[in-house]
């Protein structure tokens, strides 16, 4: 007679599995949390999302921003105050004491 390959078998066996997945996953699953992830609206409703998230990444930048510039400023004047220290130094040295 007719016989069904154990491959058919295998693949039935998964469709079934999957669709009773999905049933048992809508049932639990809130509708309006479905409703965001099945339509477009859900969609615009992610790309807010994106875009909101994208403006706050591009805020932080400019934050970063100033503060390398703020940065370079105190190196430069951590770099003046070392070489007055040091031109102080140097001629604390040079100069014998007095006695």
């Amino acid at each position: 007679m007719f016989e069904i390959p154990v491959w058919a078998v295998g693949v039935g066996f998964i469709v079934l599995t999957v669709a009773v997945a999905q049933v048992v996953a809508r049932r639990l699953i809130p509708a309006d949390q479905l409703r965001h992830a099945d339509r477009p609206g859900g969609r615009r409703g992610a790309k807010r999302e994106v875009a909101e998230a994208l403006e706050e990444v591009e805020a932080r930048l400019g934050e970063l921003d100033d503060l390398r510039k703020r940065l370079g400023e105190v190196e430069e004047r951590l770099d003046f105050a070392e070489r007055l220290l040091t031109k102080q130094r140097e001629a604390e040295r040079i100069v014998p004491p007095q006695s």
